[in-house]
């Protein structure tokens, strides 16, 4: 018995180094890699939308300067038979300097359907079925640029058929500077009827990626597209007649030479108008208008002004604001707006603020536009207009000056349900109390 008992410890070593080779495939292992907490982010974008002095519109003039910043924007390449059409794909990218997002690949015609805009060939982006076309150029952040190009719908098809939408993104994340659609209002002509689309906008990135998406049925039927050009903007903005500076900008992030106002000669009774546009990114978000920084200076006594004792000036004090909620984005105040209160120029940041307290906040990619009425005097709202009585402004206001930093504030809403503008002591940096 022992013998045999003996025998089978022998074996077992041996079975082992005959089978080992095969014991791997019985085990297992799972591996989960590259976990990762990435913290999220607010990007509060603002434009000054429009603004008056007086009654006088701030108007800029800008000029196109430099070269075409796109790639074959004419279709002239590659070159297709006289009175037919291909279809390139991202194999082809070197020639059509297009990259196709998604969809059949880029059209391009010559007369097949009608004629292009110049020269000889066209682009269409529903071939045998949608698609989606880019171009991604370098840009400097805080320029402005000009994109431009022709639309056509597609000679003898429906309206419905013949939609290009075209939207213009930032690739530094997600965000969009315009998107927007523009397509046939008719039935198709016998040829084609071309319209100048044209959009200026502030890059915000060393990079922009211009997209061209057909938003027409999916039928292999689309509109045309031609001669698409991006330009440098050389914009400049004249003075108010009545002195100031006369200053409008696209969405983007503020810096130091961006300013609302800048008025030098403020009379009793002097009024104007802004319209400023809040856009935040990646988040729900509060957003606060805040005044920062004052500065109340007397610059002197003047005659008129008497024995003034106060030690700073009283000009903060009588320049007074209306603000509302520019529903329609018409830039006037009138019905469908939403009146959002009178103050004075210090308590500004009273009036606009989308807070807990007011149970609204600024939902992701949408823009609110906030109208800012001010007035060198009383301001008055009665049903829609808005009135001035610089009667109130008194002689202790003369050669008085008030600098301050107007700053807007966002924070997300998740996990921040209480929040209110009220608790924002100063930015930068941030002092909530605790």
């Amino acid at each position: 018995m022992k013998k045999i008992l003996l025998s089978a410890v022998i074996i077992i070593p041996v079975l082992a180094l005959v089978i080992g080779g095969t014991i791997a495939f019985y085990n297992d292992t799972e591996t989960s890699t590259g976990n990762i907490f990435t913290a999220g982010s607010i990007d509060l974008k603002v434009d000054h939308a429009y603004a008056s002095y007086n009654g006088q519109e701030c108007v800029g003039s800008c000029t196109e300067e430099g070269s075409n910043l796109i790639l074959n924007g004419d279709f002239e390449n590659p070159d297709v038979p006289s009175g037919g059409w291909a279809i390139f794909t991202n194999a082809d990218v070197g020639q059509t300097s297009w990259t196709i997002e998604s969809g059949a690949g880029l059209e391009i015609q010559d007369h097949a359907a009608g004629n292009p805009h110049s020269e000889r060939q066209l682009a269409e982006l529903d071939s045998d079925n949608s698609s989606v076309i880019s171009q991604t150029v370098t840009t400097v952040p805080g320029q402005e640029y000009r994109l431009k190009f022709f639309y056509s719908p597609r000679p003898n098809r429906l309206a419905g058929d013949n939609t290009i939408g075209v939207a213009i993104k930032v690739m530094s994340g997600t965000v969009t500077l315009i998107s927007d659609t523009v397509g046939a209002a008719s039935v198709g002509g016998p040829n084609t009827v071309w319209q100048e689309i044209t959009y200026n906008f502030i890059a915000t990135d060393t990079s922009t990626k211009i997209i061209f998406s057909d938003g027409g049925t999916n039928n292999s039927y689309g509109g045309y597209l031609d001669d698409i050009t991006l330009k440098t903007l050389n914009c400049s903005y004249t003075e108010y007649t009545n002195g100031g500076v006369c200053t409008i900008w696209g969405e983007k992030d503020l810096g130091d030479v961006d300013t609302f106002w800048n008025f030098s000669d403020i009379k009793p009774g002097d009024w104007g108008r802004d319209i400023i546009s809040l856009h935040v990114y990646d988040n729900d978000a509060w957003a606060c208008m805040l005044v920062k920084d004052g500065v109340s200076a007397e610059n002197g006594i003047l005659g008129p002004e008497g024995n003034d004792e106060e030690p700073d000036g009283e000009l903060q004090n009588y320049i007074t604001f209306f603000a509302w909620k520019d529903n329609n984005k018409n830039n006037e105040y009138d019905a469908g707006d939403t009146a959002l209160g009178i103050s004075t120029l210090g308590d500004l940041g009273s009036l606009a603020s989308y807070d807990s307290d007011n149970g609204e906040f600024l939902t992701e990619a949408t823009n609110e536009n906030v109208g800012l009425a001010w007035c060198a005097g009383q301001i008055s709202v009665d049903e829609y207009t808005i009135g001035c009585d610089g009667d109130t402004m008194l002689n202790d206001a003369q050669s008085d000056s008030f600098i301050s930093d107007l700053e807007l504030y966002a924070e997300q809403v998740r996990n921040n349900g209480e929040f209110s503008c009220a608790d924002v002591t100063s930015i930068p940096p941030y002092a909530l109390p605790e």
